[in-house]
This record gives structure tokens, C-alpha cells and sequence, in this order.
């Protein structure tokens, strides 16, 4: 009777290990299908559109721009150091095995190897940067009642506090 049960929990663990590894498969293929790794790259990109509207919001004058492009350099050097793919890739296998099931992660596989699949992702990088830019520019216009609903916090807390004491 035990052989009969240890033999069923070894077949029933291979089975559980073959279905594991068939998903992740499929996600390390729809990841290299993706171009992930080059998603990220264009994220510096981005990063780099993003940091030129800064130097222009901030008013930085000719004279400053060698300041400006020192913090730039540091500033890219930091998140290519902390955000790269190799850092990414683990973190975004794992986010993909826990949020799809082994059937949407095939269906994605059969839409991104499509013409339009492709389309899509090569777009992609273009349509994030354009809606960063346009959630940018909200965030901008909403700032001002922001930070006078935080300082209405601030000075709501400042007089609990007194208050208490």
C-alpha cells in the first residue's frame, strides 16, 4: 500500500514539474517573442525625452547645461545599473507565471508571432512614451491644488497635534 501511494505522489510531483516547466517554456519564449529585453532599452529612451522637457522646465541656461548633463549622466547611470534587464527578467518571468495561466500565456504567444502582434509591439514603446508625456503634463496642471491640499494637511496636522499637547 505505501509503494502504491509513493509511487502515485512521484508521478503526480513529475506531472506538476512537466506542466511547471512546459509554462515556463512558454513564458521565456513569449518574453523573447516580446523583445522585452528591448523594451527596456527603450525606456531609456524615454527616460531621455523626459529629461530634455526637464531641462527646459527647469529653465537650465547654456552656461548651466554641462551641470545639468553631469546629473543626466549620473542619473542614467543609476537606472541602468538598477532597472536593467537582467535585474528585470526574473522579476517579470515570475509577474508573468503569477498574473496568466499556461492557455493565456499560449494565446498571447499565437497573437504576438501575427503580423499584427508585431505591429503592436513595435508600437508599443511609442504609444507608452506618448501617454507617459500626456499623464506628465496632467500631473503638472494638477500640482498647484496638490500641494495646497498638502499644505492644508500639513497645517490640519500642525494643529491636532498642538492640540493634543
Amino acid at each position: 500500500m505505501g509503494k502504491v501511494l509513493l509511487l502515485s505522489l512521484l508521478i503526480f510531483s513529475t506531472n506538476l514539474y512537466a506542466a511547471q516547466t512546459t509554462k515556463q517554456q512558454k513564458i521565456d519564449e513569449l518574453v523573447e517573442v516580446m523583445d522585452m529585453d528591448a523594451m527596456v532599452d527603450s525606456m531609456y529612451s524615454q527616460v531621455e525625452g523626459m529629461m530634455q522637457n526637464m531641462s527646459v522646465q527647469m529653465g537650465v541656461k547654456p552656461n548651466e547645461k554641462p551641470i545639468f548633463d553631469k546629473y543626466y549622466a549620473d542619473m542614467t547611470k543609476v537606472l541602468k545599473t538598477k532597472m536593467s534587464w537582467q535585474k528585470m527578467q526574473p522579476m517579470m518571468v515570475n509577474l508573468y507565471d503569477k498574473q496568466f495561466s499556461e492557455q493565456e500565456i499560449s494565446d498571447m504567444l499565437d497573437f504576438y508571432k501575427t503580423e499584427s502582434g508585431q505591429a503592436i509591439l513595435k508600437k508599443m514603446p511609442q504609444v507608452m512614451q506618448q501617454s507617459m508625456q500626456m499623464s506628465q503634463s496632467l500631473v503638472q496642471e494638477a500640482m498647484p491644488e496638490i500641494q495646497a491640499i498638502a499644505g492644508q494637511l500639513g497645517e490640519a496636522l500642525k494643529q491636532s497635534r498642538s492640540e493634543a499637547n
